[in-house]
């Protein structure tokens, strides 16, 4: 199920300087993005701290304790789950979710979130590889394990390399392959958010070790959704929606050819002057987009076909007129185009 985004519309303000995203000519796809420190101090660690408080007593019969499911489905995933918002409570579960769609909504063009559940793994719990796009274009984990200092191994997220996928356009047999190469582990430091493409095979490293929940990996996870235009700034969404597709129709035809040459998310970010309505700039906040080998012609490469459609999308976007804001601020809109 999904959960609604409590900062659906409008964020306000401008995108923190931190977070600029490349220009949309210059896009690379990413696939894998970690961010360290991701909560507020406090939050993070009232999470783990109710976390805590319900295992530390270990002879306690409250009934919050009886809530985890033994998730076991033989030689694929092993782990204790449970629904994060019946576990946390109202107030510290808002403020999850208001951090999550947030950062969602800026950085990856998504709307709003599934449920996230709370996962802790033990001695022998794993996920063996595996895909699960079919929830939303981006997963995500974010990590409330007390990685450093911890008494198992094991434990990391991994996600297969893209080299991998394109296997044989790109071998040089002259080197040989180890599975550092092949395969990409991220550690689940403490309030560490980690974010990938779920089309790409991953899983979880078998965590071998304690069985005390209380030094187990826990992890929060789920998935971002729901792609979809949202603005801020000096404009509201009525005067700016008009002109916006007016532009999305003739950029729609443009984009008809190009569409099964291609599969993902293009998320891009599109800055207004609020003086005179022209744009000013347009960039990727998200771009998986990854073309299909089946139809390069002509001696086309990979490159060619992705900077194809990234000169449509900007020659679409540039050319858009949005009417001056009455307070003169910029606007920044968000805007989904999403290859299936």
């Amino acid at each position: 199920s999904s959960a609604t985004s409590p900062r659906r519309k409008a964020l306000g303000g401008k995108p923190p300087a931190s977070l600029t995203p490349p220009n949309l000519l210059e896009s690379t796809p990413q696939h894998l993005s970690v961010s360290d420190g991701f909560l507020d101090e406090e939050l993070a660690a009232s999470l783990r701290k109710v976390f805590d408080d319900r295992f530390g007593n270990t002879r306690s019969t409250l009934t919050e304790r009886f809530v985890w499911d033994y998730w076991h489905v033989p030689g694929q995933y092993t782990l204790m789950r449970t629904a994060a918002d019946d576990f946390f409570g109202e107030e510290l579960y808002g403020r999850l979710c208001e951090a999550l769609t947030d950062h969602g909504q800026k950085n990856l063009g998504c709307n709003s979130i599934t449920q996230p559940w709370l996962s802790f793994y033990i001695d022998g719990c794993e996920q063996r590889m595996h895909t699960d796009s079919w929830h939303g274009p981006f997963a995500y984990v974010l990590s409330l394990t007390q990685w450093e200092g911890r008494e198992f191994e094991g434990g990391e997220t991994f996600i297969l390399q893209p080299k991998v996928l394109d296997y044989w356009r790109g071998l040089d047999m002259s080197k040989g392959l180890e599975e550092s190469t092949l395969i990409r582990d991220v550690e689940a430091k403490f309030n560490r958010l980690t974010v990938f493409d779920p089309r790409f095979p991953h899983g979880v490293r078998q965590v071998r070790g304690t069985r005390d929940p209380l030094k187990a990996r826990i992890v929060l996870h789920g998935w971002f959704t729901d792609p979809g235009p949202f603005y801020t700034g000096g404009l509201a969404e009525e005067d700016a929606t008009g002109p916006l597709n007016e532009a999305m129709e003739p950029l729609n035809v443009r984009l008809s050819n190009e569409a099964s040459r291609v599969t993902g998310v293009l998320n891009v970010r599109v800055t207004v002057r609020g003086g005179d309505g022209t744009v000013s700039g347009v960039q990727a906040v998200a771009d998986t987009l990854v073309p299909d080998p089946d139809d390069l012609v002509d001696g086309q490469t990979a490159d060619d076909v992705r900077q194809e459609l990234l000169e449509i999308v900007d020659d679409g976007m540039r050319g858009v007129l949005f009417p001056a804001s009455d307070s003169g601020d910029d606007t920044y809109m968000t805007i989904p185009f999403v290859f299936e």
